[in-house]
């Protein structure tokens, strides 16, 4: 049985790249690819929930050319996700700070939520300029400026950017890097965790399958008895 909500790390593009001789800006493209190849998985596998890490808060630390390319390509995903959602049944949503992309990205941002909100199909989450930390203060800045006083972990869930959609049951993270990131650390408290060696641009259908496999092999018990 497919677990319903599957978070991704697409970790390991500039690896990957460096392997194959090629630019950091080409491995990022053939990231992206994969992305909308681990969408059609993700759908024959009976996902319902797909969440992506794909710029973290902490990603504007890198250099100034390789953000800029990133921002390209951020901009060229979404030109090219508003056409394709037409024909897909597909919900995307987005999570982190967006206030920090450029009003013409925000645009793009808000027409593709809005074009694809009926949609009933899979959900994806795209999160961009997020950070778990970052997603946990802003909730408990909503809650101040409602002026509650006495807080139970349910309500508080009210508040994090994932509310409106079920806590993930399994994180994938590719690349051979066994952390989390920054991401998603209020959701992920009983997710089950995968770590793979392959880089993201190597994720196809028979390792998200072996994903799969192990995520069933595992009792979750969240901290009940057996």
């Amino acid at each position: 049985m497919s677990p319903k909500h599957v978070a991704i790390i697409m970790d390991g593009n500039r690896r990957w790249a460096k392997t194959k001789g090629l630019s950091f800006s080409e491995g990022y493209k053939k990231g992206v690819e994969n992305l909308y190849t681990t969408l059609e998985n993700s759908i024959k596998l009976n996902v319902k929930y797909l969440t992506v890490f794909g710029f973290s808060t902490e990603n504007w630390r890198r250099s100034t050319n390789e953000v800029s390319d990133l921002m390209d390509l951020f901009n060229v995903f979404l030109d090219e996700a508003i056409n394709k959602i037409k024909k897909k049944n597909v919900k995307v949503r987005f999570i982190g700070d967006l206030s920090k992309f450029t009003n013409p990205t925000q645009s793009k941002i808000n027409m593709l939520t809005n074009i694809s909100k009926n949609n009933i199909g899979l959900t994806l989450t795209l999160a961009v300029n997020y950070g778990g930390r970052f997603d946990i203060v802003q909730a408990v800045n909503k809650i101040i400026i409602k002026n509650n006083t006495k807080l139970s972990e349910k309500k508080f869930c009210k508040y994090i950017l994932n509310s409106d959609i079920p806590s993930p049951d399994l994180l994938i993270r590719t690349g051979g890097q066994k952390r989390l990131s920054n991401f998603m650390l209020w959701d992920l408290a009983y997710t089950e965790l995968l770590f793979l060696p392959e880089m993201w641009p190597e994720f196809d259908f028979e390792l998200f399958k072996f994903a799969i496999n192990e995520y069933n092999k595992r009792i979750r018990n969240y901290g009940g008895s057996y």
